[in-house]
């Protein structure tokens, strides 16, 4: 999912395709994944029947009896969250469903993915979500865990509004890329972004923050590090205009 090979955009169709053979035959807790956790289908109306089936008969192994609650796992696209009478009402793009959440939950969801949140209902970016419901006593589903996960506009992950804004341009651009995500052997830091079709991997850095002490000095030694290993590096300081940065040509 972080890699892009030059293709002009993705939709949720074949990020569902990508995460449902990756999960494979896994299990949870001892438990076939399949039956734990619900990667949502994109909605298509020639398959709405099919679509509304299996999702149904996810629903119908959460239950809630006065000795156990039995939980699941939703995997899909946030589309709103709304304030209602008791809590919120978030709804997915996959889904006429509704999952009501409390206003405690809301609030934590808020702080721990503040970048997510603050382009949640922006149209250059997408917020995958990965919800923990359960049944109330009068059937209605609740998350009661979440977590959110920003993407640019083709659901490459994100950390910021800038590095969506840049993945944009860069899937716009139709160039190779990757967004590196955890360390790999000899790896003494993660660019934001890393360039797959220059003549030597190109790094992207995106320095979005100002004014904090330890980012700046963070910033310093990335770009000592790349001065010392003589690797190229574009960098993008805002607020300059991302138009203004210019790109190394692909080989």
């Amino acid at each position: 999912m972080h890699n892009w090979t030059g293709a002009s955009a993705r939709s949720w169709g074949q990020c569902n395709a990508h995460l449902v053979a990756a999960l494979g035959d896994g299990k949870l807790n001892g438990k076939p994944m399949q039956s734990v956790l619900h990667v949502m289908r994109r909605y298509d109306e020639n398959e709405a029947q099919s679509i509304v089936a299996e999702f149904d008969d996810f629903l119908g192994r959460i239950e809630t009896t006065p000795t156990a609650s039995q939980r699941g796992l939703v995997l899909g696209e946030l589309r709103t969250v709304d304030a209602s009478r008791y809590g919120f009402v978030v709804k997915l793009r996959q889904t006429k469903r509704t999952f009501f959440a409390s206003k405690q939950l809301i609030e934590i969801a808020a702080a721990s993915f503040r970048s997510a949140w603050a382009m949640v209902g922006d149209a250059s970016a997408r917020i995958v979500v990965l919800a923990v419901i359960e049944r109330t006593k009068e059937g209605n589903l609740r998350i009661v865990d979440i977590a959110l996960q920003l993407c640019n506009s083709s659901f490459i992950p994100c950390d910021s509004s800038y590095e969506v804004a840049m993945a944009n341009r860069l899937v716009a651009e139709r160039r190779r890329f990757t967004k590196p995500l955890r360390l790999g052997a000899g790896d003494q830091l993660l660019p934001d972004f890393q360039l797959t079709d220059t003549e030597a991997l190109t790094a992207i850095e995106v320095y979005g923050t100002q004014g904090n002490p330890q980012y700046l000095e963070r910033k310093k030694e990335k770009q000592a590090h790349y001065a010392r290993t003589a690797t190229p590096c574009v960098e993008w300081i805002p607020p300059a205009e991302l138009a203004s940065v210019r790109l190394p040509a692909a080989a």
